[in-house]
């Protein structure tokens, strides 16, 4: 790579790659709206050029000084290559120009997608839930919800199932792309997005 050469290109966010196998999903909450701007605008500005990194999103919360990031990646081993050996190095960078950030997130192997069309949407959704009466039927329960009459305005939506320390399903985290109101549930507006220059 030379010094002219961009480490990551431009893109539309969305939570969908045909080649995207695992996700890293990741909660920021920030102490005040202008903070989570500064760290938005950072995270952009210092996430590397990684291998199996496809698509890196930034979304800021609707009324809240939150953030929700998605990181869609080819393999496990490059995501476990990521949190190990290249995630201290952005961080250090984000907290650096914002301090105080609350995080939470959760490693999920992407299970399922739902694509009702291919527009671009305004606002996405987050949902977790816990693994009750096994990974499938609840990934099946939200396939259902999202195919059902109850879920106007969706875009797309991408099912990941967390796993614990020994490898048991916990959770499963649905990410919806939507256009229209969302109701009383937080939404997150798109603020960018990259992906690998190698990425077509």
């Amino acid at each position: 790579m030379t010094d002219h050469e961009p480490r990551m290109r431009p893109v539309r966010v969305a939570t969908h790659h045909d080649d995207a196998q695992v996700r890293i999903d990741s909660w920021w909450l920030l102490p005040t709206a202008e903070a989570a701007e500064v760290a938005a605008r950072r995270a952009l500005e210092v996430m590397p050029r990684t291998d199996g990194l496809l698509r890196f999103s930034v979304l800021r919360a609707q009324g809240a000084p939150g953030l929700f990031l998605q990181s869609l990646w080819a393999t496990a081993a490059a995501r476990e290559h990521y949190v190990q050996q290249v995630a201290v190095v952005p961080m250090a960078a984000v907290n650096e120009h914002a301090p105080g950030i609350q995080r939470d997130r959760a490693l999920t192997e992407v299970v399922a997608g739902i694509v009702h069309s291919g527009a671009d949407a305004e606002k996405w959704v987050t949902r977790r839930s816990p693994v009750d009466g096994g990974a499938q039927a609840a990934v099946d329960r939200e396939v259902a919800r999202l195919r059902g009459q109850d879920a106007p305005g969706l875009v797309r939506a991408s099912m990941g199932l967390a796993r614990g320390e020994r490898g048991e399903p916990v959770e499963v985290v649905v990410i919806e792309e939507r256009n229209g109101p969302t109701g009383d549930v937080l939404a997150y507006e798109p603020v960018g997005a990259l992906a690998s220059a190698r990425d077509a």
